[in-house]
């Protein structure tokens, strides 16, 4: 079995249990809630905290696979979103919606680890973005707009100390 064939037969069979994925994303985020306000109740909040911690992280990562299962069916087989069981689109949005409503319902969302992680992940990657973008406007002759090099270097310099920070925040341990 080749990876088109293998990549094929896993639309096919997620396009056939399309309503059962969307319950099951549905169920994700509610169930999850649930365990996360019966473990609230504990001797201490810490075990609905990591539960509800795994929800979130759960749902994101579902939403993750989805956009990249839709950027390798575009890239791969040139297909579209409007090619998709809609279903199946929806199955993650739902996941992530209904996962983040109802742990917000138990407890603040600032408080969750995996939500501070995702905040400092999405951080660095717009700065990385950001900069990919502003070095991409400099053809050579682009400096002299700045102000010469001098004014690159610094830039240059404060992007990589932003770079920095952000990555020690987004894959470093939290205190």
């Amino acid at each position: 079995m080749t990876l088109r064939e293998l990549l094929i037969n896993a639309y096919q069979w997620a396009d056939v249990h399309a309503l059962t994925l969307l319950l099951a994303a549905l169920a994700w985020g509610l169930g999850g809630t649930l365990l996360a306000r019966v473990a609230k109740g504990g001797r201490s909040d810490q075990d609905g905290r990591v539960i509800a911690s795994v929800v979130i992280g759960g749902a994101v990562l579902l939403l993750v696979v989805a956009l990249l299962a839709s950027g390798v069916a575009h890239v791969a087989f040139n297909q579209g979103l409007m090619d998709t069981n809609a279903l199946l689109l929806l199955a993650p949005l739902v996941c992530v919606l209904v996962s983040v409503i109802g742990i917000h319902r138990v407890f603040p969302l600032s408080e969750l680890a995996s939500v501070r992680t995702l905040r400092d992940l999405a951080g660095f990657a717009v700065a990385c973005m950001a900069l990919l973008w502003l070095l991409s406007k400099f053809r050579g002759w682009g400096v002299a707009f700045l102000g010469g090099l001098g004014s690159l270097a610094l830039i240059c310099l404060l992007a990589a100390l932003l770079l920095r920070v952000l990555y020690k925040r987004a894959f470093e341990e939290h205190g």
